[in-house]
This record gives C-alpha cells, sequence and structure tokens, in this order.
C-alpha cells in the first residue's frame, strides 16, 4: 500500500527518479521556496510583533517539521521492517509540516476570518457590477467556495498552482490537512474529526481528483502522512502559544499554573507541572520536552494501532483525539490559550489593526473586481486610457506570477463552470486573493498606509 501512497511520480513527469532520491528533490525546493521565506515575516500567536524571541511562522513551521520527525522515527521503529522507504517516509512527513502554514493569510486564522467576512458582504453585489446577468445555477457553489478562505486549501494552490513546485504525488497528499471541498448550505468545523472541515478549493478539485487516483485514496479521504502532519502541528502550536504568552506578559507564569490547576486535577497534570517548576532547565523548557515525549508516543501508538484505516485514509479522527492524560492536557492548553491570551486586550487591538489594513486593501482593490471583463482584459493588454488610471496602478502591484496562474486558468473554457463569464470571473477573484492571503503582516500594514496616504 505505501508503494502507492509515497511515490517518485509526479503531475509533470521528468523522467525516472528513485524514490529517495524524488523526496530529497521535494525538500530542496520546498526549502528554497519564497512562500517559505515569507513565513519568517508572519507571527505565530501576535500580529506585527518585533520581539525576537516571540516565535513566527517560520520558526513554528520549524518546531512542527522536528516534531513530526520524532513521530515518524516512533511510528517507523513500529511498523514492519520493509514496509516502506524509511528515508522517503520522514521528508514528506517534515516537507508536510514546513510547509503546513505557507497558505495562511496576514493574522493566521483572524486573517481568514476578515477575508471570509468581506468576501460573504461584496462578492453577490461585485458579481452583478462585473457580470450585469442573472447568476447561474452553480453561482452558490462558486460563492461559498470564494467565501470560506482557508488557509489549508490555499497552501496547495501555493505550491502548485501558482509556484509550480511540481512536488510528488505523495508531497501533495501529506499536505492536504482536509481533503473536502465545500457543499452550498453546509456548515464546516462545527464538529470534531478533522472529515468535517474543508481544505480544497474548486480551482484544485481536478489536481486533488487526479491525485486521489493515482495514491489509490477514495474521495474525501486523507492520505496517512497528514495525520502526522495535523498531530505534529496540536503538539508544537498549544505549548508554544502559551510559552510566547509568558514570555511576552501577556499572563504570568503564576497565572498560568493556576488555570492549569483549576482545570485539571488529575495525578498527570501534577506531576507534569511539578516536575517542570522543580527543573533547574525552567519551567518551559521542561515542561514541553516532557508532554512533547509524551503526546509523541501517544500519536504514534494511534497510528500503528489505527493502522489500516489510516492507509485506507477513512479513520475520522485526530491521533490525539481521546482522553489519554496527555491529550487532555493538550485539550486544556488550547482552552486556556482562548481564555487567557487571545481574549486579552492587548492581542485583540492588535488583531484590530489587522482587521482595518486587511479589509482596507480589499475594498481598494475590488474596482478590479467590479468591472467587466472587456475591462479586465484591456488592462492586461496594458491598455485602458484614462478611464482606468486608478485600475491600472492597481493591476500594476499584482503579482506576476499570479496574473500568469489567472491567464492559464481562463485560457480555455472548463466544463466544470455553468458559463465562461464566471469562470472569469471566479479566477479574477481568486486572483485578488492569491495577492493578498500572500502578504506578509508587516507588507499588508504598509500596503494599507499607501492606498490609504496614511
Amino acid at each position: 500500500m505505501y508503494s502507492r501512497l509515497i511515490t517518485p511520480a509526479r503531475i509533470h513527469s521528468w523522467g525516472d527518479e528513485e524514490l529517495l532520491e524524488a523526496t530529497e528533490q521535494d525538500r530542496a525546493r520546498i526549502v528554497q521556496a519564497a512562500p517559505v521565506r515569507r513565513l519568517q515575516q508572519k507571527t505565530q500567536v501576535f500580529p506585527l510583533d518585533v520581539k525576537a524571541s516571540v516565535r513566527s511562522r517560520l520558526t513554528h513551521s520549524l518546531e512542527v517539521q522536528e516534531t513530526g520527525r520524532q513521530i515518524s522515527r516512533r511510528i517507523l521503529a513500529a511498523l514492519p521492517t520493509g514496509i516502506v522507504c524509511e528515508g522517503a517516509f520522514i521528508n514528506l512527513v517534515e516537507m508536510s509540516c514546513l510547509l503546513h502554514d505557507v497558505g495562511n493569510p496576514p493574522f493566521g486564522h483572524f486573517g481568514e476570518q476578515v477575508m471570509s467576512q468581506w468576501l460573504g458582504e461584496m462578492l453577490d453585489p461585485l458579481y452583478q457590477q462585473a457580470l450585469a446577468q442573472p447568476p447561474s445555477a452553480q453561482w452558490p457553489e462558486l460563492r461559498q467556495d470564494l467565501q470560506l478562505f482557508d488557509g489549508n486549501a490555499q497552501s496547495l494552490r501555493l505550491v502548485h498552482s501558482l509556484h509550480e513546485l511540481n512536488l510528488t504525488l505523495g508531497q501533495l497528499g501529506a499536505l492536504c490537512k482536509y481533503p473536502q471541498q465545500p457543499q452550498p448550505g453546509v456548515s464546516y468545523g462545527q464538529h470534531h474529526g478533522w472529515s468535517s472541515k474543508r481544505g480544497i478549493f474548486f480551482s484544485e478539485q481536478p489536481l486533488y481528483r487526479a491525485l486521489g487516483q493515482s495514491l489509490g485514496l477514495a474521495p474525501g479521504c486523507r492520505h496517512p502522512l497528514a495525520y502526522i502532519m495535523e498531530a505534529a502541528d496540536d503538539i508544537s502550536y498549544c505549548i508554544a502559544d502559551l510559552e510566547d504568552a509568558v514570555d511576552r506578559r501577556i499572563l504570568t507564569l503564576n497565572e498560568l499554573l493556576a488555570a492549569l490547576y483549576s482545570a485539571d486535577g488529575s495525578d498527570y497534570m501534577a506531576t507534569l507541572l511539578g516536575d517542570a517548576q522543580r527543573s533547574s532547565w525552567g519551567f518551559f523548557p521542561h515542561f514541553r520536552q516532557q508532554l512533547t515525549r509524551d503526546l509523541v508516543a501517544l500519536a504514534a501508538q494511534s497510528y500503528v494501532s489505527e493502522h489500516q484505516a489510516i492507509l485506507q485514509g477513512s479513520y475520522p479522527q485526530a491521533l490525539l483525539h481521546g482522553q489519554a492524560p496527555a491529550a487532555r492536557v493538550l485539550d486544556i492548553l488550547k482552552g486556556v490559550a482562548r481564555e487567557l491570551v487571545f481574549m486579552r486586550p492587548e492581542v485583540e487591538a492588535l488583531e484590530l489593526e489587522g482587521y482595518a489594513a486587511l479589509r482596507g486593501v480589499l475594498s481598494t482593490y475590488s474596482c478590479l473586481l467590479a468591472m467587466p471583463a472587456e475591462q479586465f482584459v484591456r488592462l492586461l493588454a496594458g491598455e485602458g486610457g484614462a478611464s482606468l488610471f486608478f485600475a491600472r496602478r492597481l493591476y500594476h502591484r499584482l503579482s506576476a506570477r499570479h496574473i500568469k496562474a489567472y491567464r492559464l486558468a481562463i485560457a480555455t473554457p472548463d466544463p466544470r463552470f455553468a458559463c465562461h463569464n464566471e469562470q472569469e470571473w471566479y479566477y479574477r477573484v481568486r486572483l485578488l486573493l492569491d495577492y493578498v492571503s500572500g502578504m506578509t503582516d508587516t507588507y499588508v500594514l504598509e500596503e494599507y498606509r499607501l492606498l490609504s496616504g496614511i
């Protein structure tokens, strides 16, 4: 089974490759990719923070990568020898961990909410201005796909459709955390388990369908290595967010300890906290090492015990789902972070700054979406005259890479769309979302100030 799931094959083949060599090539392409470099200017918890010790998205992703490696080594030690190429297995896990946040917009999950809110308000009126026709029966599906902007779905689009890294099929599959596409009228992310969430855009649906057929995954089923990436992310961010909050004096260590002791009176929690308080290393280094070690072991045990269902991509839960003591502590850390960190006035003030910047940039650039396709074609051709003097200057700020992807997507009629007008406009909206979501936290603020004349 692993021989099909972890393969040197690529969408665009460029000759025979050995499996390990192919995954090493993936590693080189990913590490050198611009979206990975941009992670150093996207902060993990505290937007626009300049304190060097606080994690950026890049340092967080490196921690996730290391945790993924540890889980992988434990899994491989427990699986029968020779069942899979161990070097390729570890490479794919590490690189899916490094890439897991590349699609996140400025200000992370808060930025996703801001973009989705703006799209929910503006898609219909902009559609009417640009197309001046009744929406097709397909429009509700396309509208929901555009409105529910998701960093996980953008990651796949970024590495394949925009930056054309041409990664191995197994690497692309391992990156797809939530292999679902939104459906009209369906609420996502409200239930436990990855299968209730969505993470494939309509634009990448043909790619994921081809991946599933090549890798032997049924529709909506997950690549097994995506389970490991998800667990590594959960382990890393839950501890790190609280450590950064204490380091930044959002809360004190005593406040954190009081919250943890009151949330869980188990012997496991008492031992974990007591040992960390007595450690000569300091509280967080000891706490992080001990809890990570226990969670890594738990994730590996879950993977091996549910191996058959995970191989098929049908296991409906996360590896750390359950009531094991370490898993319960992880859930408690998430709750404490929500209550004591993310709702603090100083954190919300930073988010409000990001809110104004993101909405401001989107609103200014929306004139590119409001114009008819004929006018936008004139911009593409370098024409436009005096009537498009402002739009032309905005167009010149768009990424050439994103414009290339837009041109390619509309070059020929796609039978999946009810009409070519909607196909063109769908990808024009994607063009703007690609541009804005690729901005760093600091860049989107600078862009907002420039456009606002501040």
